[in-house]
């Protein structure tokens, strides 16, 4: 019998440190996935805090947190120690302390943008390195068109979209789907809806994961619908901006 790819979901953003995390865990997961030609992930959009300025006018995420978040120092620096060991086991340079903290909307945008011509999951690992590794404002156009084009997507087309309002409603829409999904914290991974990863989960629990929803999807038995999906929680970040320690 032949089966539809196997569907998973994600939501994140791209100022959430463990959503750049956990995807290189999936990646690295899906690798020593037997079945990763059946597999189609769909990146869908998270906004931990729209309020933040947007058009290369972010400001330092050492402030955000300090000022705006309003999270004791001690907290921050605590914060920041738990993700750069994490980081490091990734092989990640770790740079968030000098990073800056901007509005997120015409990041996924792009990413939408990007999805028509299945270049997403690779545009948006570009953009998590230049806010992560690099300290760049991922909101500034200019540096969105030029990893834009890293992958392959064309200058004119994307200047077009910034220009307007393309895809707004679709990342709109994304969240939407998330407050209703019950999804408030970030990266949130859905298997077929049947399982479900929150957070940075290790490489382990991921092929774990990606091989159970393939033994429930080929189980000729009606017994593998379920109305909430079995959940494994890792580390990740709240609406607030701050993440778990």
């Amino acid at each position: 019998m032949l089966y539809p790819k196997i569907k998973i979901e994600v939501w994140t953003d791209i100022m959430c440190p463990y959503c750049y995390i956990g995807k290189i865990h999936y990646e690295k997961a899906l690798k020593q996935f037997a079945h990763a030609n059946e597999v189609e992930l769909i990146i869908k959009a998270f906004q931990l805090n729209p309020d933040l300025p947007d058009k290369g006018n972010g400001y330092p995420v050492v402030d955000y947190l300090l000022e705006t978040a309003g999270i004791p120092e001690d907290s921050v620096n605590r914060m920041f120690t738990s993700i750069e060991a994490m980081a490091d086991n990734v092989g990640v340079k770790f740079n968030l302390r000098n990073a800056i903290a901007a509005n997120t909307m015409d990041a996924h945008r792009l990413i939408k943008l990007a999805a028509k011509k299945n270049l997403d999951s690779d545009i948006l690992m570009l953009i998590s390195k230049a806010y992560f590794e690099d300290a760049r404002d991922y909101s500034n156009i200019e540096l969105l068109v030029e990893l834009g084009q890293k992958v392959g997507l064309d200058e004119t087309e994307m200047r077009q979209m910034f220009a307007g309002d393309d895809f707004r409603k679709e990342v709109m829409q994304d969240i939407e789907e998330a407050h209703k999904l019950g999804i408030d914290t970030v990266p949130t991974f859905l298997f077929e809806r049947q399982q479900a990863i929150i957070g940075s989960e290790s490489v382990a629990v991921f092929l774990d994961t990606l091989n159970k929803t393939y033994e429930n999807r080929n189980r000729k038995s009606d017994n593998n619908t379920q109305e909430k999906p079995e959940v494994r929680k890792g580390k990740s970040c709240n609406p607030d901006g701050t993440c778990e320690l």
